[in-house]
């Protein structure tokens, strides 16, 4: 499991915002592309990678409920992304 922390733009360029992106692979670049993939059918695109981990077990199990419920579906669908204002 991978996570990714994403400056992105609105497809229309009309907004920002920060993308949280857990995927269910181990491969840096696999889990790069599916993010990428993943956000641009949501309609956004990467301007900067500011954060990536692999984390471990004891990492995951100290998240914060919204981190947690993110790596709960994305075990479930491969992919979860949520977003916040910069």
């Amino acid at each position: 499991m991978r996570w990714f922390r994403f400056l992105v733009t609105s497809s229309d360029g009309l907004r920002r915002s920060i993308a949280r992106v857990w995927i269910n692979e181990r491969d840096l670049d696999a889990a790069g592309i599916e993010a990428r993939s993943h956000l641009r059918g949501l309609g956004w695109e990467i301007e900067v990678v500011e954060r990536s981990m692999l984390p471990s077990t004891e990492e995951i199990s100290r998240l914060e409920p919204m981190q947690a419920d993110a790596h709960r579906n994305a075990l479930a669908d491969g992919v979860y992304a949520y977003f916040a204002r910069r």
